[in-house]
């Protein structure tokens, strides 16, 4: 396998655009707003989620994110955004980092490769603190958080909240 992990680019093509329509728009609360856009309406997402990487148009209350995919060879297999930074919203419900994996290549430890990635990409972007959170109905995710060395730090009835050193 040819595990890479690729930025957004304004430029993406047809293979994100139909990865991104199988990923549904809230999975396990991780929110593809790409899912059920038209390819132009894609193009144009691909815009903004470059702006806002920039810290460029955000909407109020947002923070810097960028988003990555997760290629296998040039198989777009996942993807995910990294927030630069916590605001009270994010800090309570999303944490830094969010990821999906294609329905097609689940159950094939892309997810445990494309979290260690993201990880690895915070540190890059000196994101300073790395929350995640993930639902306690997800179990699975949980267990690809803890395999990535994160350290469990809170809970409530509904989630599991990780760190990363």
């Amino acid at each position: 396998m040819a595990l890479h992990l690729e930025q957004l680019s304004v430029n993406d093509g047809h293979a994100v655009y139909d990865m991104l329509q199988r990923i549904g728009a809230c999975e396990n609360e991780f929110k593809n707003t790409a899912h059920g856009l038209t390819y132009e309406e894609f193009q144009e997402w691909l815009k903004e989620q470059d702006d806002w990487a920039q810290g460029r148009n955000l909407p109020e209350g947002y923070v810097p994110q960028t988003v990555f995919w997760l290629f296998d060879d040039a198989v777009p297999v996942g993807f995910g955004k990294v927030r630069h930074g916590l605001n009270s919203h994010s800090r309570t419900i999303g944490g830094n980092i969010g990821y999906a994996i294609d329905p097609l290549h689940r159950g094939k430890g892309y997810a445990t490769v494309l979290l260690g990635c993201l990880v690895e990409k915070a540190r890059e972007l000196n994101v300073g603190e790395t929350l995640l959170s993930v639902e306690k109905y997800n179990p699975a995710s949980k267990r690809v958080i803890e395999k990535n060395g994160g350290k469990q730090i809170n809970e409530n009835s509904e989630r599991w909240f990780f760190t990363f050193d």
